[in-house]
């Protein structure tokens, strides 16, 4: 229903892109003699091939997508691997940075200069990088559109600092692949990413295009990773990632990971400094083996053992729990408990919160979710935006940051266009968008873990935006950040 003047914001704390979550154990037992490696090893070349807008369960498992889910038998299949932000060019430049680099839309052309990535990182140690673009007209392309060919889905463009000759055309891509660069990002136009065209479409044109290189890279020490940039505002942002090659141990691993831990394991594999968000990312650690018990030589040297935690010789047959008790603080942790203020805002205002006006509401129109108050964001049914957000200190060295809260979505919007939405954030990192899509009946709770952020200041901020047409109210309440 449209909502009263007096009525208040939502202030939803939905974090879920966990970066850095502690390393969880596959679930299948893989087969041979091959025991776990605890640093990243350095494989003789990555292809990394990113589709488009398309949440976890509309691929693994969908009989749309048989090649894809052949890859996930044949690899490491991540359950709980998520997109950073929406919409898509904010995801390739942070998959390719280490952050959005300010990117929030798909406002193109983008001319981030000078700023430390991927491709460049590779080429000054001495490595090579080149960026493959279906449908893009010429090698070295700086348009923002030709055909089917975006720029937004190319980030490499972005960066003065990448040369042109490393900007290339997919038709370049070599049969020989022992000439493909170092790392390579291969982008299908916008129909066979999916974006455009059929989950079928899209995996048709991967068996294809990269079937004869993922065959190949499990016997050549090297790695495909099958990811997507984005869901498609229908859950939390949770995409599929698959990752197969020589060094990868087969089964599904659910340890909560980004865009910002996979670029990480690149970064550590090759020598190379963690960027940005990469830098406080864990890197992947528990999907690789080797077939002999002393150490893999191609090991970085430079990675840090005392960044990742050691996965256990051998994991489970049973699936990981996706919720497991809660550990023991770790020595160093400071001031465990709940850090959140005011996180049922039972106290009848806002603060600690910093809220636009008339976020705080304990009417009837809108239910609490316990208690009486609750914040409630827009449901005006007029252009408005609301905002809600709140400072906090994460100490270090403690063994869970756990975030949750419970949410409810009462919208007047179908369909599968969103023009409301209400956007989740820790500091510039966009965690979670929330719309009429993912729209449930009643209060669903949401839990996350924010060990990414440990041993700073963030500030969780939610933003409410809606237009002119339909209603939508964003409702939270009973929020807490529980450090443990």
């Amino acid at each position: 229903m449209f909502r009263r003047q007096v009525a208040f914001v939502a202030a939803a704390v939905a974090a879920l892109a966990t970066v850095g979550a502690g390393v969880a154990m596959a679930s299948q037992t893989p087969s041979g003699t091959a025991v776990a490696v605890a640093a990243v090893p350095r494989p003789d070349h990555v292809v990394v091939v990113v589709f488009e807008n398309k949440d976890y369960s509309t691929i693994i498992g969908s009989s749309s997508a048989p090649y894809f889910n052949s890859l996930a038998g044949q690899g490491a299949s991540f359950t709980q691997s998520f997109g950073v932000t929406h919409p898509s060019q904010g995801n390739y430049v942070a998959m390719f940075s280490g952050s959005q680099q300010g990117v929030t839309d798909d406002t193109c052309p983008r001319n981030l200069g000078n700023v430390a990535n991927l491709g460049s990182q590779l080429i000054g140690a001495g490595f090579t990088f080149k960026g493959y673009s279906e449908s893009m007209p010429s090698d070295g392309y700086t348009g923002c559109s030709s055909g089917n060919y975006a720029r937004k889905h190319n980030p490499w463009v972005d960066f003065s600092n990448v040369p042109a000759a490393s900007n290339v055309r997919f038709s370049a891509f070599p049969t020989d692949y022992t000439t493909l660069p170092t790392v390579s990002y291969v982008v299908p136009d916008m129909c066979n990413d999916m974006h455009d065209c059929s989950v079928s479409t899209g995996d048709t044109w991967l068996k294809n295009k990269l079937d004869g290189y993922a065959q190949w890279a499990k016997t050549h020490n090297s790695l495909l990773i099958a990811t997507f940039d984005e869901d498609n505002f229908s859950s939390v942002n949770q995409i599929a990632t698959v990752m197969v090659g020589e060094k990868v141990r087969t089964g599904t691993y659910s340890e909560q990971i980004n865009h910002y831990n996979v670029l990480r394991t690149m970064e550590d594999a090759y020598g190379l400094s963690a960027l940005g968000n990469a830098a406080t990312a864990t890197p992947i650690t528990d999907i690789w083996s080797t077939t002999t018990p002393s150490p893999t030589p191609t090991a970085s040297p430079t990675a840090s053992p005392t960044s990742s935690p050691s996965p256990s010789p051998t994991p489970t047959a049973s699936p990981t729990p996706t919720s497991s008790p809660t550990p023991t603080p770790t020595a160093g942790c400071v001031s465990p408990g709940q850090k959140l203020g005011n996180p049922g805002f039972e106290t009848g205002t806002a603060a600690p919160w910093t809220a636009t006006s008339g976020v705080l509401d304990n009417g009837t129109s809108e239910p609490a979710h316990a208690g009486s108050w609750k914040a409630w964001m827009d449901g005006y049914g007029s252009a408005h935006t609301d905002t809600l957000s709140q400072s906090v200190t994460l100490p270090a060295g403690c063994a869970s940051y756990t975030l949750s809260f419970w949410v409810h979505i009462d919208t007047a919007e179908t369909g599968s266009t969103v023009y409301d939405k209400l956007t989740v954030q820790v500091g510039s990192t966009t965690l979670a968008t929330y719309s009429n899509v993912n729209a449930a009946a009643g209060y669903a709770q949401k839990t996350f873990n924010l060990a990414a952020f440990a041993g700073q200041t963030v500030t969780l901020k939610f933003t409410g935006v809606e237009d002119s047409s339909q209603q939508t109210s964003f409702v939270i309440d009973d929020a807490a950040l529980t450090i443990g």
